[in-house]
């Protein structure tokens, strides 16, 4: 009388092949203090096996699996707007907040040398930089 919550799985195994003789050394000889039983080493080594290769279809698809496998023209073209439209929004929100956050703008003609290493100065209140040539280029080449 078979129990209605186990299944049966018949391995043959061909001694004339390899490794077919391989898993037959290793199930006969199988060290039964580290496992627990043959069948319990199996469902493990199968399992490891699945997992190892992430589930890639080793079972059949059903008709709804496959229906959400692909993607159509009309929903790329969502996709696409939607993107866009994020972009866009994201891109408002940054020139929004560099423009708010420049609220003292100063023309090309008001900045010299002389009023960049005064605001210098008095942004530091007190704290003493040595002039980097190569900053002052910089800042020269920049304004």
């Amino acid at each position: 009388m078979a129990k209605s919550n186990i299944c049966y799985h018949n391995v043959r195994l061909n001694i004339d092949n390899e490794q077919h003789c391989r898993v037959h050394k290793i199930l006969t000889e199988l060290n039964k203090e580290i496992h627990k039983s043959v069948n319990q080493f199996i469902v493990d080594a199968v399992d490891f096996y699945i997992r190892s290769l992430n589930d890639e279809s080793f079972v059949r698809e059903t008709e709804r699996q496959k229906d959400t496998g692909y993607i159509t023209r009309d929903d790329l073209d969502g996709i696409r707007e939607e993107l866009k439209n994020e972009v866009r929004s994201d891109i408002i929100m940054l020139l929004g907040a560099a423009l708010g956050a420049g609220n003292m703008r100063v023309s090309e003609e008001n900045i010299s040398r002389n009023s960049i290493n005064a605001v210098v100065g008095e942004s530091d209140a007190g704290v003493k930089e040595k002039d980097d040539p190569t900053m002052m280029e910089l800042v020269d080449n920049w304004g």
